[in-house]
């Protein structure tokens, strides 16, 4: 299905909150599609990137402080995870009460095939841009968060 852009969408008087969901949205919707294949969704996806990057185990809460998401909602996307092998939770060596999460070899062998497909769609959603536009509103983006992180606590 092909969207026709609204004229009232293409409005000057747009905000700027509004783009960004719009733009958003667009993102996840793509983002879905494309790890649908695979079984994943955006939600679950940072979760075994986080980990992958990361290299070693991580306790729950680590986690959610890294995707700025709250801790019940990681530990929802790593029981589903874990159901599905992705993921598993092992005890913390230094303090036997708490757990760790750590991708399983199946994990770290399904977000290793994520990252081709993800440069590919990030290629293609981002190619109406030029070098120096995409910096731009990199640094534009970066800006807007770093300005703005203290409203998640």
């Amino acid at each position: 299905m092909e969207y026709e852009p609204d004229a009232k969408q293409n409005a000057a008087g747009l905000t700027e909150g509004r783009l960004i969901y719009t733009v958003s949205a667009i993102m996840r919707k793509a983002s879905d599609r494309a790890l649908a294949p695979m079984g994943l969704s955006v939600a679950q996806t940072p979760v075994l990137v986080t980990l992958r990057d990361e290299g070693r185990p991580m306790m729950i809460t680590e986690i959610a402080r890294r995707l700025y998401l709250e801790t019940p909602s990681v530990t929802s996307m790593v029981d589903r995870l874990s159901e599905r092998g992705l993921v598993e939770r092992i005890k913390d060596p230094k303090d036997r009460r708490k757990a760790l999460v750590a991708l399983t070899r199946k994990g770290k062998s399904l977000v290793e095939s994520v990252r081709e497909p993800g440069r590919q769609l990030q290629e293609e959603m981002f190619g109406a841009l030029d070098g120096a536009e995409r910096e731009a509103l990199r640094t534009l983006l970066q800006k807007f968060r770093d300005a703005n992180l203290y409203r998640l606590d």
